[in-house]
């Protein structure tokens, strides 16, 4: 499984069959028109991800950088039968939106298994200011990847979600309904991933924080298995 990482909490996976996995891209412009200059990116949009090949797109809660709308319409205009995996808010705002394109949705509220093509999906707890957020374990190809969605340390989150997954991708900016950098040590400290990449910091100047905020949580001989990659990189899991 290959991972690249597109900035806040969008991620796009690549399984050694081919499938292409999104999950929450923000590749636009739109909060910064709506809500102003806070909202000024300090990741630039990269153009050939907005019209590649799509087979998933899992959206974890209804906020503009999860669920971003000029960025589903280029994605659906290139791949208009892509599988949505979403809670049901979510499906709802997407049904209304494109009332002509026959995407494949799927519900994908807490508790909910899809296997899709030898990857299995699952929708985890998360505690969030949305109405029903989630987040997403992924199994295939052998690995376990855990993105945790925006959502602050709750005790529920030590049961939902897999222990020693192969990468753990977790918030850490401590603003808007998020786990601060102590909060997500502790959390990545209960799960033992075998890595864990910290995101939702990077994007927003006045949302983010310090990445090594984080990893200070961790003595310097724990620090092997935080990775900080590079935007748009494809990596290895």
């Amino acid at each position: 499984m290959k991972l690249t990482w597109l900035g806040q909490a969008g991620y796009r996976l690549r399984t050694e069959n081919g499938m292409v996995i999104y999950i929450d891209p923000y590749l636009s412009d739109s909060l910064l028109i709506e809500k102003g200059d806070t909202y000024i990116r300090q990741v630039p949009i990269r153009e050939e991800y907005l019209t590649t090949h799509v087979d998933v797109l899992i959206l974890t809660h209804l906020h503009g950088d999860h669920t971003d709308f000029p960025t589903i319409d280029r994605l659906a205009a290139h791949n208009p039968k892509m599988a949505v995996m979403a809670p049901l808010n979510v499906l709802n705002a997407l049904r209304a939106r494109y009332p002509q394109v026959p995407l494949h949705y799927m519900l994908f509220d807490r508790g909910v298994e899809i296997t899709l093509d030898g990857v299995r999906f699952v929708s985890n707890f998360a505690c969030h200011s949305d109405e029903r957020p989630i987040g997403v374990t992924i199994v295939g190809d052998g690995k376990v990847l855990c993105h945790t969605g925006d959502t602050m340390y709750h005790r529920q989150l030590l049961e939902d979600l897999p222990r020693g997954a192969d990468a753990l991708l977790i918030p850490i900016n401590g603003q808007g309904y998020n786990m601060n950098v102590v909060d997500a040590a502790r959390l990545t400290r209960f799960l033992q991933p075998r890595t864990v990449y910290p995101m939702h910091w990077d994007l927003f100047k006045a949302y983010g924080c310090d990445v090594q905020s984080f990893v200070s949580q961790f003595k310097e001989e724990e620090r092997d298995f935080i990775k900080i990659p590079a935007h748009y990189q494809e990596i290895t899991l």
